[in-house]
């Protein structure tokens, strides 16, 4: 996760792998769709990714203000 932080891969998804000819080959036009349909893909999944590594510091946080809490509780007790 770590390596993804700070890598902004918004632009990704955008982007379109286009040729030097008019078209009309079919084997390279499926390669030209699958490509530009990879970007996309990948774009999304490191964006889901990234957001999935971010909640894990409000976790943390989260389950230290419940420690501080709960330390506290014990504390007015004894």
């Amino acid at each position: 996760m770590h390596e993804l932080v700070g890598i902004d891969t918004s632009g990704y998804a955008d982007q379109q792998v286009t040729f030097g000819f008019a078209g009309g080959i079919s084997g390279m036009d499926a390669g030209r769709d699958v490509a530009n349909e990879m970007f996309q893909t990948v774009s999304r999944f490191c964006a889901a990714v990234l957001g999935q590594a971010n909640k894990f510091p409000e976790l943390a946080s989260s389950i230290e203000k419940r420690d501080v809490a709960d330390a506290e509780r014990w504390a007015s007790v004894q």
